[in-house]
């Protein structure tokens, strides 16, 4: 082989930015092997295609899989739709992290959009409820009860109360939940549309900062379908000022 055509053990760790042991751990655990070693001291060398290799395990590496995952993957050995499947419910994690982070950073609540919520299966308890305290508890309540019997989904938000505008203290508390989950107060919810805004402030402000849907809808000529959601985003667990809670407020489209 040219040298030329080669890196240097060296080179390799300083243009991905790892260490020499690390690049040695991958040859000892069979993820790749040296080009070329020369001299006494068994110098290694690399062509493009193992710098491309070992590039590939450390972004794997950085989406969570471990090296037995990663040497199944190069061996082409594995089922990869697990690994998929993985990756897909990592990436609905990170959207919903990232949505939140801008949220809290820019504060661009007063903008009105129109959305597509996909489908989801949910546990849901509906209780009459007025105070804000009351409605605390019994969403913590149905929380904990979800979460004991099914788990929970962490690539949806974690927990929601919805409304019909006709019944406002008829509520239900609803928990996202894995979507095999089955039994009772189990729901599978389909794809729906809505439009929606981010309310910055206490809880006790909602239903004055619903109106603004309503403002909306009429303006632009929406027909809606009474029922009204309030996704929780950050609340008593993030904060002890209320006007940095962030409640996602949802409208449905009839």
């Amino acid at each position: 082989m040219n040298s030329e055509n080669l890196f240097s053990i060296g080179e390799i760790a300083k243009a991905i930015g790892i260490t020499r042991k690390t690049i040695l751990n991958y040859e000892t655990k069979g993820l790749i092997k040296p080009d070329r070693k020369d001299g006494t001291m068994g110098n290694r060398y690399y062509t493009i295609d193992t710098f491309t290799q070992i590039r590939t395990i450390r972004v794997f590496q950085g989406l969570g899989l471990s090296l037995d995952e990663v040497r199944e993957y190069l061996d082409d050995t594995t089922d990869l739709q697990p690994m998929i499947q993985r990756l897909e419910k990592m990436k609905n994690q990170l959207i919903l992290t990232i949505e939140k982070l801008k949220e809290r950073t820019y504060k661009q609540g007063d903008s009105v959009k129109k959305i597509t919520i996909a489908p989801q299966t949910i546990y849901c308890r509906t209780y009459n409820s007025v105070s804000v305290s009351d409605k605390t508890i019994l969403l913590r309540d149905t929380a904990l009860e979800a979460m004991r019997k099914y788990g929970t989904d962490t690539t949806r938000r974690m927990y929601f109360t919805e409304y019909s505008e006709t019944s406002p203290t008829e509520i239900s508390y609803c928990v996202a939940v894995p979507a095999e989950s089955e039994g009772e107060y189990i729901k599978h919810l389909p794809l729906l549309e809505a439009i929606s805004f981010f309310h910055h402030g206490a809880y006790e402000e909602i239903p004055d900062a619903r109106k603004k849907l309503l403002q909306y809808a009429t303006e632009n000529h929406i027909t809606l379908s009474g029922v009204f959601r309030n996704l929780y985003l950050e609340g008593p667990p993030q904060h002890k000022d209320k006007s940095k809670f962030i409640t996602q407020i949802v409208a449905f489209i009839k």
